[in-house]
Parts: structure tokens; sequence; C-alpha cells
């Protein structure tokens, strides 16, 4: 069974650190980060969309894909535009450049969905982890009061008793190198991701398919 949320991915981004083939294209191991994220994606959620600038791109892939509403081209306009075109009232949000997305991570955050919670998010060793958390439909006209004001941290429009955090321990118990968080910006990162995924796929005796990802 799914889960009733949409899985969200944010791919708007400028690359301009990374100049070149769009992130979510890159190969990691012997799949494009996009194919990645999409294989756990559908196989947990009910419906799945993307955020992107350009839409021709990504045509032929099975998920929704839309543009910013209000464009901004930020990570919070893509989160706005994610959460209004969602049928689901709670979605899942992550980057398009995330290679290691995990599955039983995700189940893990969205399992503590419960009424109340505007966010669901991550706790990590270096903060609130915004881009790998559950949101409310009900954080639209928080997000867009925020952008009008050219407020664009997500964590900016979080109502302190609305926010249900999730503890990097019991994180770690599922994830304990926390790759789920690692995401690419820059060459350094890409081959760095590289590397882990090579690592990883000798130690499988393998090729790495992130076959921990999926059911």
């Amino acid at each position: 069974m799914k889960f009733n949320c949409t899985g969200v991915i944010l791919a708007g981004g400028k690359n301009s650190r990374l100049p070149g083939k769009k992130k979510t294209f890159r190969k990691i191991g012997d799949l494009m980060i996009l194919e990645s994220i999409h294989k756990v994606f559908s196989s947990l959620f009910k419906e799945v969309i993307i955020v992107v600038n350009e839409p021709e791109e990504f045509a032929g892939w099975d998920m929704t894909v839309v543009t910013d509403i209000i464009p901004s081209q930020c990570a919070l306009a893509g989160l706005h535009a994610g959460l209004f075109y969602a049928s689901c009232p709670y979605a899942y949000v992550t980057a398009c450049d995330t290679p290691f997305v995990k599955l039983s991570v995700i189940e893990h955050i969205v399992r503590q969905i419960e009424p109340g919670y505007d966010v669901i998010i991550p706790r990590t060793d270096d903060g609130l982890e915004t881009l790998s958390a559950v949101y409310s439909k009900d954080c639209i006209p928080l997000i867009e009061s925020n952008l009008e004001k050219d407020i664009f941290m997500i964590k900016k429009f979080f109502r302190r008793k609305k926010v249900k955090e999730i503890p990097v321990e019991h994180l770690k118990k599922l994830d304990p190198q926390m790759r789920f968080i690692f995401n690419i910006n820059t060459p350094g990162d890409l081959e760095k991701a590289k590397n882990m995924a090579n690592r990883a796929g000798r130690q499988k005796g393998e090729s790495y398919e992130y076959d921990d990802n999926v059911r």
C-alpha cells in the first residue's frame, strides 16, 4: 500500500556551481540521480510531482511536471508549487540532486505524520533538513506570505508548535552515515558521490544500483 502523500522533487535550481548537464541527469553508479529518486518515490507515494524551470526537458517521465506559480526560482517557491499541485494532504519533499535517498528513512519520516503538525522534519548534526521533510498543504498561505515579502529561507515560515522534529539518533539507526541528505552542488561533490557509490558496489560485490532503496 502506498502512502496518502505526494512525493515532490524540486528541480528548479540554476545549476550555477556545476555547469553543463542538469545535476539530476548525472549518473551516479548505474542510474541517473533522477532515476534513483523516482524509483523510490513511485514505490512509496500515490503521486510524484517534479517542479522545474524547463518542463520540456522532463517529458516522458511518469510524474506530473509543474513550474513555479510565484516565479522567484528559489526552493521556497518550488515547495509552494509542489504543495499547490499535490492532490494529497501532505507532501514529502526532496531536492533533485540527492543520489542516496533511502526508502526506509523516508518511510520513517512519513509515518510520523499526525494531525496538528504542518512540518515533519529531520534533525541532523547540522540542523533541520528542510529538503528531506514532510509538509502539509496548510503551509501554502504561510509560504505565500513570505514569498510576497521576499523572505526565501524555508524555515522562516515555520510555526514552532506545528513542527515535529525527527531526532538524528533515530535516523542514524536507518542510515548510519546519513547519506540520504548528501546533495551535489559542485564538481567535487559529484566526484565524491561517484566514489561513495563505487565503494558501496564493491562492498556488495556488484554494481551499485540503489538496491537497498526499493522493495
